[in-house]
C-alpha cells in the first residue's frame, strides 16, 4: 500500500501552469498528465492539490457513493458558490435527497406535456428564423435562443420583455464569473459582475415566485410551488429560487453547447443529415408519445454528447480516508471524474475518436456502465435528461423537416474551449438551406 505523498506528481516549477493548461484545454491536460505519471497521479489547479483517477471502476465508486466517501457539494462550491449555490449539485445525502424528490414533480408527464409544446412551438419557429438568415455565427445565436426557450418554459415570461432582458444579461454575467481566476467582488470585476447578477436574480424571482403561488401557469417556477414530497413538505420560496437560477443555467448553457458540437459533428458527417432527415419525414406532427421513435436523432445526440460532452470533469471532495488503486488517500482530498477521459477510452469504445453513432445500436455503451456519463450518474444524475433529449429531438425535427446546414467556410479548424463547458473559442459559422 503506497502513501498520498507517494502519488507521483510534475515537479512544484511545472504545477505552477495547471491551471492556465487546465483552462485552456482541460481532457489534453489531463491525458497528458496520465500519459507521464499513470492512471493515478496529483496536479495542482486553482490553488487546490487534486489526485486524478482515470478508471472507470472508480468512476463507478465515487458516482455509487454508497459509503458516502465523497461530497458533491464540496466538490463544486469552488466554482458555483456565491454565484449558483444550493442548486442539486450542491447538495449531498439525505439533504439531497429530500430537495430531489420534491424537485422530480416538476419533471413528471404532466410537466413534460406543457414543456412539450412549449418546445414544439419555439423549434418551429428557430427553423424558420434560421432558413431566412443568410448565415449565424451558430453559438452565440444558438445560447440567446435557448435563453429565451428556458425564460418562457422555467418562467413564463415572454423573452421580449424588458425584464427578461435583464435576467439575459445577468445569467451570462453569472456564466462568465465561474471562471474568474480573482474570486472578490470588488471593481467592478468578472467575479464582481456575476455575484451583482445573481443579486438581480434574487429579487426579480421573489416578486415571480409570489406571483406564481397565487396564479400559477405551467412553468417550471410553477410546478415547483406546487411540488411536495410523499409527506407534504414544500419548498420556500428562497429555496424555489436557488433551484430555479441553478436549473436555468444548466439547463441553457449544456443545451447550447451540445447544439453546436452535434451542428459540427453533422457539417464534418453530412451523410447524417440525411439520415435525420429521412426519420422525422415518418413524423409529419411529432407527438410526444411518439418521441421515443426518433432513435437516429437520439443517437446522434448521444454520439455528439460522448465525443464532446459539455462538462468534461465533475469536481469531488473526499469525505473518508480511502485506499484506490493501491493509494491511501486522506479525508479532504479534492478529486474529480474525469468524463472525456471514460468517453474516449479505447478499452471499451471502438475507435474512440471517430463520429459513429450506430455505436449505440451495437451497445458500445454498455461495455461498463460508468463509461457513458454525460448526464453524470448515481444519486447526482442530472433531473432534466429527458428534457434535454426531448429540446434536442424536437430542434433536429423542426429542422430536417426543411432544411441542411453546411458551414460557411469548411476550410477554417473551428477550435473549443472546453471549461467551463464546450464550446467554439471563435465564429462557427453555418449556413441553413432549404432540403
Amino acid at each position: 500500500m503506497k502513501s498520498y505523498s507517494e502519488i507521483p506528481k510534475d515537479p512544484i516549477h511545472q504545477t505552477w501552469f495547471h491551471s492556465l493548461q487546465f483552462i485552456k484545454d482541460a481532457p489534453l491536460f489531463l491525458e497528458q498528465q496520465r500519459q507521464k505519471h499513470g492512471q493515478v497521479f496529483r496536479c495542482r489547479i486553482f490553488g487546490f492539490d487534486i489526485v486524478r483517477i482515470q478508471d472507470a471502476d472508480v468512476t463507478g465508486t465515487i458516482l455509487k457513493n454508497s459509503h458516502e466517501i465523497v461530497s458533491a457539494e464540496k466538490g463544486w462550491e469552488v466554482v458555483l458558490d456565491d454565484i449558483f449555490p444550493n442548486g442539486l449539485l450542491s447538495k449531498d445525502g439525505k439533504h439531497h435527497l429530500f430537495h430531489r424528490r420534491i424537485m422530480q414533480h416538476a419533471f413528471k408527464k404532466e410537466a413534460m406535456l406543457a414543456y412539450f409544446e412549449e418546445i414544439k412551438v419555439w423549434s418551429e419557429a428557430l427553423a424558420s428564423d434560421l432558413a431566412l438568415k443568410p448565415s449565424v455565427d451558430f453559438f452565440p445565436y444558438i445560447k440567446v435562443q435557448t435563453l429565451n426557450l428556458a425564460l418562457k418554459l422555467f418562467l413564463g415570461l415572454d423573452p421580449s420583455e424588458a425584464v427578461s432582458k435583464s435576467i439575459s444579461k445577468a445569467f451570462i454575467d453569472m456564466v462568465e464569473s465561474t471562471m474568474a481566476l480573482v474570486r472578490i467582488p470588488m471593481l467592478n470585476s468578472k467575479f464582481h459582475r456575476g455575484v451583482k447578477g445573481r443579486a438581480h436574480l434574487i429579487d426579480v424571482f421573489s416578486s415571480l415566485v409570489k406571483q406564481r403561488r397565487k396564479q400559477p401557469r405551467n412553468d417550471l417556477v410553477s410546478f415547483l410551488c406546487d411540488s411536495t414530497d410523499e409527506d407534504g413538505n414544500q419548498f420556500s420560496d428562497e429555496q424555489i429560487i436557488d433551484h430555479i437560477i441553478f436549473t436555468m443555467m444548466a439547463a441553457h448553457d449544456t443545451t447550447a453547447s451540445s447544439l453546436s458540437s452535434l451542428m459540427l459533428q453533422i457539417t464534418d458527417n453530412i451523410h447524417w443529415q440525411d439520415k435525420i432527415a429521412e426519420e422525422v419525414s415518418r413524423f409529419p406532427n411529432l407527438s410526444y408519445e411518439q418521441l421515443k421513435d426518433l432513435t437516429v436523432s437520439e443517437n446522434v445526440f448521444k454520439e455528439t454528447l460522448r465525443i464532446m460532452p459539455p462538462v468534461v470533469t465533475a469536481p469531488r471532495v473526499f469525505f473518508k480516508d480511502v485506499n484506490l488503486l493501491g493509494y491511501d488517500i486522506p479525508a479532504g482530498t479534492r478529486t474529480g471524474i474525469n468524463i472525456y477521459g471514460n468517453h474516449h477510452d479505447p478499452r471499451y469504445w471502438n475507435s474512440p475518436e471517430k463520429f459513429d453513432p450506430t455505436r449505440f445500436e451495437r451497445g458500445e455503451d454498455k461495455n461498463h456502465p460508468n463509461i457513458y456519463i454525460p448526464f453524470g450518474g448515481g444519486a447526482h444524475k442530472c433531473i432534466g435528461m429527458h428534457v434535454a433529449m426531448m429540446e434536442v429531438k424536437l430542434i433536429l425535427n423542426a429542422i430536417f423537416k426543411q432544411l441542411r446546414v453546411e458551414r460557411v467556410d469548411p476550410s477554417q479548424p473551428v477550435i473549443f474551449k472546453k471549461v467551463p463547458i464546450w464550446h467554439p473559442k471563435g465564429k462557427f459559422e453555418l449556413k441553413f438551406k432549404s432540403a
